[in-house]
């Protein structure tokens, strides 16, 4: 929040160099460049010129590529609390919140690193059961290799999960002012609901020109494509 807010104030105080330098880091994203600090510094910039839903694509685009980015966490939350689709947005419990935080400190190169730990100390512990004095109870050994297997093999399911998760980023941000949600794939049927820029949505299914989305509060409704944009292109 402080860098956010001292982002704010040298923003604007410098307007004009740091227009330039966001036309510089436009150019690196279009020339392909994947960056989370890149992603993190269009969304601020983005969020200065009062493009809330840009900055809240951006800040997703950041944790998209590290879920640890502790920045661009903070900010997404900030953006989120302003917006007036806050209240979508579900209370999660403590114990729950605790555990989102520690998945999303562990991103895919911790996990990695934690795995190839685990996965040497399987090894090592593998071969002191193997040739462990056999006139003594391998009790300890066994004990110790069992329970690095169990958390070797819970590091490899979870940055399998992540992996995939990313793979597969279906999440989507509302970019116009508002719009409405309806219960078909046509602007004729009934609202189900009314958006407002920068609510995050995830999407389930697609039907020509139309995406049927779901909302943080579990509310599903169709949706004109043109008016969101996806998280990864």
């Amino acid at each position: 929040m402080k860098r956010f807010l001292l982002l704010t104030i040298l923003i604007s105080l410098f307007g004009p160099v740091l227009a330039s330098e966001f036309d510089r880091m436009k150019a690196l994203e279009e020339q392909g460049t994947e960056n989370p600090d890149l992603y993190y510094n269009l969304g601020v910039s983005y969020w200065q010129t009062g493009q809330s839903g840009m900055a809240t694509l951006y800040f997703l685009r950041a944790l998209h590529l590290d879920s640890a980015h502790k920045a661009a966490k903070e900010n997404l939350n900030y953006t989120i609390n302003l917006s007036q689709d806050r209240e979508l947005y579900p209370r999660r419990l403590f114990l729950l919140r605790v555990f989102l935080e520690a998945y999303d400190f562990m991103n895919l190169n911790r996990m990695a690193i934690l795995s190839l730990v685990l996965l040497v100390l399987t090894a090592l512990s593998l071969i002191w059961y193997v040739n462990y004095d056999p006139e003594k109870e391998k009790g300890l050994p066994g004990l110790v290799l069992s329970i690095l297997l169990l958390l070797l093999l819970t590091s490899i399911a979870f940055m399998s999960f992540k992996a995939y998760r990313r793979a597969h980023n279906m999440q989507a941000v509302l970019l116009e002012n508002s719009a409405e949600l309806r219960e078909e794939a046509d602007s004729g049927s009934a609202r189900v609901a009314k958006i407002h820029e920068g609510v995050i949505v995830d999407i389930q299914k697609s039907s020509g020109e139309w995406m049927l989305v779901r909302l943080p509060n579990g509310q599903s409704g169709w949706i004109e494509d043109k008016l969101i944009a996806r998280v990864m292109d």
